[in-house]
């Protein structure tokens, strides 16, 4: 398995190889349009000429420099002005001169000013995708595959409605959310077995059509994440900000909350990322077995005031569906 700063440079790699593929794929049409019209050709050289000659010109006689350059700036836009009237006139678009980008905002480099473009932050998010087989999973679990049939029709008295009645509401809000998640998080609660985890795995997949980044951690995961990113070797090179990605994906999933060895450390990170990423209004979808009461012991009352006081809560009841789906 490849580690994070193999994986960050193997991506760097493939933006080196893309901008000298579209710099191959320039000199070819260049060359071809060339030979079709030689006087692209000639246009093109001239340009090129007149800013060496003008040059030249400023160094020989500095005195002239202002008349030198609005000679050259007159020069250079009749030359441009009939590249473009060469180009109507055979029917032929100005770009086919032009560098093209896969990715116009930080032209293929990965970077905006010093800060990892969106293009980059979802080539490093598919990578960490692919190494932890969440794709695989949401290829068979997503809202195509989800199985009403698999929970019971009869009414459960404490609850009022049928487990079948409860996941279609479950299934119609995720749905919702999953198509507009923006302002809203999700609290999905219930036993083991319900069909949270498969629900967290359609709303990822869902984003993911949309073109938006998804963080899906397990609690363990997370937590385990940051620890390494807090005690880790000050000196140590950590190419991919876990911290940012956790506070600035598109979505971000945690599932499993609770079977995570429980520390002041856990509760005070849980803390932190729910507050922050609503403050920075992006999503989380949490996933837990435990109920209020649980994870009141769990976590502090800040949490608990956030995650009961704040987000959508799905409830899961019923029997272990994994167990019917097992044996169908």
């Amino acid at each position: 398995m490849a580690t994070k700063t193999q994986i960050y440079k193997e991506v760097l790699r493939e933006y080196d190889a893309l901008r000298t593929r579209k710099a191959a794929e320039l000199r070819e049409r260049k060359e071809s349009l060339y030979v079709r019209f030689p006087r692209l050709a000639e246009i093109e050289e001239t340009l090129s000429m007149v800013g060496v000659s003008t040059a030249k010109l400023v160094l020989l006689h500095p005195e002239e420099r202002e008349k030198a350059m609005t000679e050259m700036k007159q020069k250079q836009q009749a030359l441009q002005d009939e590249r473009m009237a060469l180009l109507a006139k055979n029917c032929l678009s100005p770009s086919l001169l032009k560098l093209e980008y896969a990715c116009e905002k930080c032209r293929d480099t990965g970077y905006i000013e010093g800060t990892p473009c969106t293009c980059m932050r979802r080539k490093l998010m598919d990578r960490l995708y692919d190494q932890s087989n969440v794709r695989d999973v949401i290829k068979l679990e997503n809202f195509d595959t989800f199985d009403l049939r698999l929970f019971d029709t009869e009414v459960v008295p404490a609850e009022g409605i049928s487990p079948k009645e409860n996941a279609q509401r479950n299934l119609k809000k995720a749905m919702e959310f999953a198509e507009h998640p923006e302002g809203e998080n999700l609290l999905l609660y219930g036993g083991a077995g319900r069909g949270k985890t498969f629900l967290c795995n359609c709303i990822a997949k869902e984003v993911l059509e949309h073109g938006k980044t998804v963080l899906y951690l397990t609690a363990g995961q997370l937590f385990k994440q940051l620890e390494d990113m807090r005690f880790r070797n000050k000196e140590e090179e950590e190419p991919f900000d876990w911290d940012s990605e956790i506070l600035d994906a598109d979505l971000l999933i945690i599932d499993d909350l609770g079977t995570e060895f429980a520390t002041m450390f856990t509760a005070s990170e849980l803390f932190r990322i729910v507050n922050d990423r609503k403050l920075r209004k992006r999503p989380v979808v949490i996933s837990t077995n435990l109920d209020y009461r649980a994870l009141m012991e769990q976590y502090s009352d800040r949490v608990m005031s956030r995650l009961i006081g704040e987000y959508t809560t799905l409830k899961f009841f019923g029997d272990d569906i994994r167990m019917k789906k097992k044996y169908r």
